[in-house]
């Protein structure tokens, strides 16, 4: 992160996804930490569900990007 870093505003929203310095950043409250974890686990326990748009569930600050988490079977 830079000296001029700018918190990200979680005022209503819990998770922000920016793309900074070539680095893919996730930033999150507690609450929004443990979504991700929950939907990892969906995933998980669920893999023909195949991904989830984040955008789709109310978390993401009104600066954040879009975001989608997937999972994929590792080749043998």
């Amino acid at each position: 992160m830079t000296n001029n870093f700018i918190n990200p505003d979680f005022s209503k929203k819990d998770i922000e996804l920016r793309y900074e310095n070539d680095v893919v950043c996730i930033y999150g409250t507690k609450e929004g930490l443990e979504k991700i974890i929950a939907f990892c686990q969906e995933l998980i326990e669920h893999p023909g569900e195949s991904h989830i748009h984040l955008e789709d569930y109310g978390l993401l600050t009104q600066e954040s990007k879009k975001g989608a988490i997937a999972i994929f079977e590792k080749p043998h």
